[in-house]
């Protein structure tokens, strides 16, 4: 997943460039899937965080209201990376099978940089601990201690 991993941040940091917002924190995730043409769209559903759905020309984010706010956002930020990523959209609900553990860890790899870029954590991850830096960037506290853990891997 190195090399992958790598092409996929990168594809995660020029998104947030395009669009100007490398240096918005927390990006703002609603913003960004409407210049993208995407609905977010809320479900009651507790059976899935949520999925990616394209049809047609139409393109909608479901997210579950039943998961605590930062883990919305990081499933937002998720499905939005099987949508840039090129993932197919609108799996079977009925056959978990067809989901593809690669592509899964590809748009968490995705939604971890889009989230949490690699710049922004930089410059300000030695003046926070893990929970004040999950405040700052609208995640949980472990998916920073997670992003902050990877950090140091890539280092070695």
């Amino acid at each position: 997943m190195t090399n992958n991993g790598t092409r996929i941040r990168v594809m995660a940091r020029t998104l947030l460039g395009k669009y100007g917002m490398e240096r918005m924190i927390p990006i703002r995730l609603s913003k960004l899937c409407r210049k993208l043409g995407i609905e977010i769209c809320h479900s009651k559903a507790r059976h899935i965080d949520g999925t990616l759905f394209i049809h047609g020309d139409r393109k909608i984010i479901l997210v579950s209201t039943a998961l605590p706010y930062e883990r919305r956002r990081f499933t937002v930020a998720h499905e939005l990376g099987h949508y840039v990523l090129g993932h197919q959209a609108a799996f079977s609900l009925d056959s978990p099978e067809s989901w593809v553990p690669r592509e899964e860890q590809a748009a968490n790899v995705f939604a971890a940089e889009l989230l949490m870029p690699k710049t922004a954590l930089q410059s300000i991850h030695y003046k926070h601990d893990t929970k004040q830096l999950a405040q700052i960037f609208g995640v949980s506290p472990l998916a920073m201690q997670i992003r902050l853990e990877e950090r140091i891997r890539m280092k070695k």
